[in-house]
């Protein structure tokens, strides 16, 4: 169950959100973070101390949207704030688990093998809807299960999960570029994940869990020329909202 869909975090990066207007009328956390430079696709040491001073005296628990997938190594920062043991999935169409150039950058292609590296509580992680291709670049075996997009009904995948969900909580990264470009655009090559596919995964996990927070990146480039995918983009997150309500009820 996800009964935190009233705790709303929102983290501007690129000013993409200020475009959208599907978090207006709700009572949100809004953290401009547009003018921090050292931020896109990589973290540096500056930038990380100030986005975690900035959510210090946040709780982990409840619905953070951050932007872009440049940004999605923001979801080890919410992540690093859990004091108990949990299991991470992840919604993405990389494994994001590639080895930095450098040990002390953090990238958004890298977060989820830092995490594993570092954060003691974190027991598993399931990737759902990667690619084929990225499997090879997952580290730490061991430590992870995953769903390619072509293979998403794996039952013997499926089973390790299930026991996995009745020992652990839940925390949930999505990145949209697991979708079908034919549901919305991102800025990264995408999965062929529907929609319907989307909402039922994410149901099951939610039924068979406790989810203790979500985090929701994938926006499209905030340029002029996106104008209809940024409509789309708000229009999907107003989705994913209604849809959490829906289960919350």
């Amino acid at each position: 169950m996800f009964k935190k869909q009233n705790n709303m975090t929102v983290m501007d990066f690129t000013g993409i959100y200020e475009n959208e207007k599907f978090y207006k009328h709700k009572n949100i956390r809004w953290l401009d973070l547009h003018e921090l430079q050292g931020v896109y696709g990589y973290c540096s040491q500056e930038a990380r101390r100030t986005i975690e001073a900035k959510i210090s005296n946040l709780s982990p628990e409840g619905i953070h949207f951050i932007d872009s997938g440049n940004f999605h190594y923001v979801s080890e920062f919410w992540i690093e704030k859990m004091k108990h043991d949990f299991i991470l999935v992840v919604f993405d169409h990389h494994s994001d688990m590639m080895q930095p150039l450098f040990d002390d950058i953090l990238s958004c292609g890298s977060w989820i093998l830092n995490s594993l590296e570092n954060n003691k509580y974190l027991k598993k992680v399931i990737l759902i809807g990667i690619d084929e291709k990225q499997v090879s670049l997952i580290k730490r075996q061991d430590q992870v299960l995953y769903l390619t997009d072509d293979d998403l009904e794996n039952r013997e995948v499926w089973k390790k999960v299930d026991d996995l969900l009745r020992q652990y909580p839940l925390y949930i990264s999505i990145d949209k570029d697991v979708l079908s470009q034919n549901v919305i655009q991102t800025d990264w090559d995408q999965g062929s994940m529907q929609l319907m596919e989307f909402k039922i995964l994410l149901a099951y996990l939610f039924k068979n869990s406790q989810t203790i927070g979500i985090d929701i990146c994938g926006e499209c480039a905030n340029e002029v020329g996106q104008l209809n995918e940024i409509k789309e983009d708000d229009a999907f997150n107003e989705k994913i909202l209604s849809f959490l309500k829906k289960e919350e009820d």
